[in-house]
């Protein structure tokens, strides 16, 4: 199923780690509307700006998957409305800046944009997070 012309269902729910630790990480309706607002309305208009693909590596955490992985209760990520993700081709900190700068340019709305770093594991990524109101467009550079 399509979010948006260049997000689908699939990536939005594919967590590796629900499937190694057998978590159920589907979408229940009201999530999947959301889902489809956030691509639609954010996801997809950075996208076609961008013109390139969108490496996802969290979208959607059902609540297990979420205090699996050691999220926060008040994730976005729980409402379908925040991914972790970089730019084909980009650095997490390149992806962070080109995304904060069409985010401004566009005037898109969104509550949290972070530059994140896991110091254990050596990766980087950016956060998304937006809500359908009271965003703060927040940009935080973090590392845990």
């Amino acid at each position: 199923m399509r979010l948006s012309d260049n997000f689908t269902l699939q990536e939005a729910t594919r967590s590796t780690k629900a499937v190694q630790l057998g978590i159920d990480n589907s979408m229940d309706a009201k999530t999947l509307l959301n889902a489809e607002w956030f691509a639609q309305t954010i996801l997809q208009p950075l996208r076609t700006k961008v013109r390139l693909p969108f490496i996802i590596s969290s979208w959607y955490r059902s609540p297990g998957l979420n205090k699996a992985v050691g999220g926060v209760a008040t994730s976005a990520h729980l409402s379908g409305m925040a991914i972790d993700f970089t730019i084909q081709g980009h650095t997490a900190k390149e992806t962070y800046v080109i995304i904060k700068s069409i985010l401004e340019m566009m005037d898109l709305p969104f509550d949290q944009l972070l530059l994140e770093h896991n110091t254990k594991t050596g990766v980087s990524w950016v956060h998304l997070g937006v809500k359908k109101t009271g965003n703060r467009k927040q940009t935080i550079k973090i590392t845990v």
